[in-house]
């Protein structure tokens, strides 16, 4: 999804975002209503500056390889199924610290269809390592050995 521009009428900024979603998660909505608006935050926070262009994390291999888009995937550093549980059962509901926790964890990466690839084959696809710490939210790219750049924006 390209970045949604401030003029368009479904932009919302990252702290509307959070204001949203506290009053849904406080709300009195069925399990399915919430993890529905989750799952959709998830990828609009990810994306939020781009999917591929924009996108502020690559790995080194997505970088380098000069492949179109169509052959990357935009990945999440931590799952977003590990992120929804987290926000429905864990984080305080307030705007402040689901804007924070979204901010750490929540993060897009383009990456390699190999390196996706890579992931999913020793069972990461939809979780962390059995021994993260949940305080690095890179431990999965760490275990199979993908390496990060930031871009300049």
């Amino acid at each position: 999804m390209a970045r949604i521009l401030e003029k368009n009428p479904r932009f919302r900024s990252k702290e509307t975002i959070c204001h949203d979603l506290a009053q849904v998660l406080n709300a009195d909505f069925s399990y399915g209503t919430k993890f529905a608006v989750v799952s959709e935050i998830t990828w609009v926070w990810s994306e939020f500056d781009g999917k591929h262009q924009g996108c502020k994390y690559w790995s080194s291999a997505a970088l380098r390889s000069g492949l179109p888009n169509k052959y990357l995937v935009h990945e999440h550093i931590v799952p977003k199924k590990v992120i929804a549980n987290s926000l429905m059962n864990e984080v305080e509901r307030t705007p402040e610290k689901i804007y924070e926790f979204l901010e750490r964890f929540c993060i897009g990466v383009v990456v390699t269809k190999d390196e996706d690839t890579s992931l999913n084959c020793v069972g990461l696809r939809s979780k962390m390592p059995v021994d993260w710490d949940r305080e690095d939210p890179w431990a999965r790219y760490t275990a199979v050995g993908i390496q990060v750049e930031k871009l300049e924006t």
